[in-house]
Formats: structure tokens, C-alpha cells, sequence
């Protein structure tokens, strides 16, 4: 598969996961065109939105800050991020972003199936 960044249709977001603001998004992968993943997208969350803490019981989700900084939050604990953090959600879990800075934060969101030989 080749995916060219022409084909990509970036989309505003509003109340992302019951999150406040709004926020800018573009899906490169969806469900079914890689195993195990369910999607694989760019977000940029404007200065004050957030993305709800909400839950992931069956799936996992890493979010790579790619641009910016902001607080994340992991099964309830709020933490400073900043361009080159990662963090993971296990199934289970629940997570969530915050910026709370005063410019745009941008991540990568790679949502998989839980493995279940785990």
C-alpha cells in the first residue's frame, strides 16, 4: 500500500472523547489495513482543548507528542509532556491530553487490538 499525503483529508475535531476545544485531525491507517490495527492518525489539539480521559477495555493506544507540549493523563495520573514523550494505554486503562500550553500540540495515535496471547 502507498498512501500519499495528497490523498490525506485533514478534519476538525470537536470535543474530542468529551474533551473540550477543538482540534485538527488526519487519519493515515484505518481498521483492517494492517493487522491488529485499528487506526493510526495525526491529531493537533489548539491551545485548551483537550481530549477526555476515557477507556480502553479491549483496546491499546499509544499517543507520540510530535509537536508542542502538554499534560497527560494515565489511568488517573497527570504528567508533563513534551515533543518525543510516548505513552501507552494497556487494555484496561484509561488516558487521555491536555494543552495547556500556548501553542498547537500535535501527537501520533496508534490504536491496535488488545493481544490476546498477552
Amino acid at each position: 500500500m502507498i498512501r500519499r499525503r495528497s490523498e490525506l483529508v485533514e478534519e476538525t475535531k470537536a470535543g474530542i472523547r468529551g474533551g473540550l476545544g477543538s482540534g485538527r485531525g488526519v487519519e493515515f491507517l484505518k481498521a483492517g489495513e494492517m493487522a491488529g490495527v485499528l487506526s493510526v492518525g495525526r491529531t493537533t489539539l489548539e491551545p485548551g482543548a483537550t481530549i477526555g480521559e476515557h477507556a480502553h477495555p479491549n483496546t491499546e493506544d499509544l499517543y507520540l507528542i510530535l509537536e508542542g507540549r502538554g499534560t497527560g493523563i494515565l489511568d488517573g495520573e497527570r504528567f508533563p509532556v513534551v515533543e518525543g514523550d510516548l505513552f501507552l494505554v494497556k487494555a484496561g486503562g484509561t488516558h487521555g491530553l491536555i494543552n495547556d500550553s500556548e501553542a498547537p500540540l500535535t501527537f501520533l495515535g496508534l490504536l491496535t487490538r488488545k493481544d490476546e496471547t498477552a
